[in-house]
């Protein structure tokens, strides 16, 4: 969490950067360059945290190291879903389509946190009025100078604090449920088209689905029952799982297919997300 205004804002620039490294490591990869001269052909990123992975993943190709041991000795640099996609399609060698998936996973979930972005506009415009609004006691007592020193003090302590309040707005807009449910659906598909094992995959989903009541409604259960038992059945009881998602799931539990039924009912709540 940061305790600043523009640190609150600037986290919710992260994914958009995130898909910006894997859109171009996708395209150099396509054309045939190796991992190492992609990485080292792209502009340093704005954010710390992606230009870290960067260069993580620079030194360790330079060392004739592959991606998936990379990213398994760098665990802070990624969040768990991302780093079992990367591992599990570099051991199939077949990490081109899952650079492609996670750019396509950061853009849709840059678009929202853009959308999170201007609707802080509001908090903070009433913050920056608050700062004028609430010395005004000091104007009576103390006269114009006091108050005027007052709202500068209340304007720095603003922006160098808001972040307090600003950040926790913002996470409750992205974790509500149909947007958790969306993320579950669209990186369980993504973990299942790069290897990794259905089980392992429901757990990591459920992880990057920013859903606490989903992540404790899992834990309990075994990967054996991750692995075996219908996932319909799993999350009936899941208060945070919608019916339209536990059809869903009882379909793809009676065909098979958790790829294609995942991602269509992911497509279905992005459509009735969209800004009229």
């Amino acid at each position: 969490m940061s305790l600043t205004i523009a640190g609150a804002l600037r986290a919710l620039d992260q994914p958009r950067h995130r898909g910006e490294l894997y859109r171009a490591w996708a395209t150099a990869n396509s054309a045939g360059l190796s991992h190492q001269a992609a990485l080292e052909g792209m502009s340093p990123s704005p954010d710390a945290d992606v230009e870290a992975l960067r260069r993580a993943l620079i030194v360790g190709t330079a060392q004739q190291k592959s991606v998936a041991v990379v990213v398994k000795t760098h665990p802070a640099l990624l969040p768990p879903f991302e780093a079992a996609t990367l591992v599990a399609a570099d051991e199939a060698q077949a990490l081109g389509p899952a650079l492609a998936l996670l750019a396509d996973w950061h853009t849709r979930e840059s678009k929202r946190h853009m959308r999170v972005r201007l609707m802080l506009g509001y908090p903070i415009f009433f913050g920056i009025v608050a700062s004028f609004v609430v010395p005004i006691p000091v104007l009576y007592r103390s006269g114009r100078g006091a108050y005027l020193g007052a709202i500068a003090a209340a304007l720095v302590l603003f922006v160098l604090v808001g972040g307090l309040v600003l950040d926790p707005l913002a996470r409750a807009a992205l974790a509500r449920r149909r947007l958790a449910l969306l993320r579950f659906a669209r990186a369980l598909a993504t973990l299942i088209a790069c290897g990794v094992p259905r089980g392992r995959a429901v757990r990591l989903a459920a992880d990057a689905s920013a859903s606490g009541e989903l992540v404790r409604h899992l834990a309990p259960r075994s990967d054996r029952e991750l692995q075996t038992m219908p996932l319909a059945d799993l999350l009936r009881d899941c208060r945070a799982v919608s019916a339209a998602l536990l059809s869903q799931l009882a379909v793809a539990d009676a065909t098979g297919d958790y790829l294609h039924t995942m991602r269509r009912y992911a497509e279905m709540v992005e459509a009735e997300e969209q800004p009229r």
